[in-house]
């Protein structure tokens, strides 16, 4: 054997060492260039998606502060009670999903999927009551079309509510693939994308109920 050759033997029989410290699995070989890259268009692609969905709730937010100005005959809706319980349910689902995100960036496999999935039925269980909230008001003979404050309560309602249904399809997306062990690197910018929503939607639910309780 020519001396410029040497042999370097691994305590793997020869075979390179196999990479460790992927505790979620699911290695894509991306350089932590493109991974930064692929980073900062999730975010760009979210933060572009809740410009979108602000320009919609300040337009029907604005819709109620003038229609209240102008109807005379303006009938205050109650805040169903529930939605009280609802907010704390959304605010705590916030926090476990923010906990869990950092959970991820310390490498704390099992504290993440436990926190994540506390996250993602408090926001199901905030769904299930504003549905609740709906159905207590059509018993109160409260319509979509009895009123244009009751139109309006519904209106911003539903459609905080469809972006959280849209939120929490991607919360259960993640939570599966990290139960699976498949949120590998490539994957984990849908961890950020999402907990940032979904904090969003936190914001934007509190504006709207200062809304209902200042021009309700």
């Amino acid at each position: 054997m020519p001396a410029s050759e040497t042999i370097v033997e691994s305590d793997h029989g020869g075979l390179p060492p196999i990479e460790t410290g992927r505790p979620f699995g699911g290695g894509d070989g991306d350089s932590n260039e493109d991974r930064g890259g692929r980073r900062s268009v999730g975010v760009a692609g979210v933060v572009i998606g809740m410009l979108a969905s602000t320009m919609t709730f300040v337009a029907l937010a604005s819709t109620l502060v003038l229609a209240h100005a102008l109807n005379h005959n303006w009938v205050s809706l109650p805040i169903p009670r529930i939605l009280w319980p609802n907010t704390a349910l959304l605010l705590m689902s916030s926090v476990a999903v923010e906990m869990a995100r950092h959970a991820l960036n310390n490498g704390r496999r099992d504290r993440f999927n436990a926190l994540w999935w506390a996250g993602t039925l408090l926001g199901t269980g905030f769904l299930a009551g504003q549905t609740v909230a709906w159905l207590q008001l059509r018993a109160a003979g409260v319509y979509m079309t009895t009123n244009p404050s009751h139109t309006l309560f519904y209106v911003l309602t539903i459609t905080h509510a469809a972006h959280a249904v849209g939120a929490l399809i991607a919360l259960l997306w993640v939570g599966i693939a990290a139960a699976r062990y498949q949120l590998g690197p490539r994957k984990r910018t849908g961890v950020l994308v999402t907990s940032i929503f979904w904090h969003f939607l936190d914001v934007m639910w509190l504006c709207l109920m200062a809304l209902f309780l200042i021009w309700g």
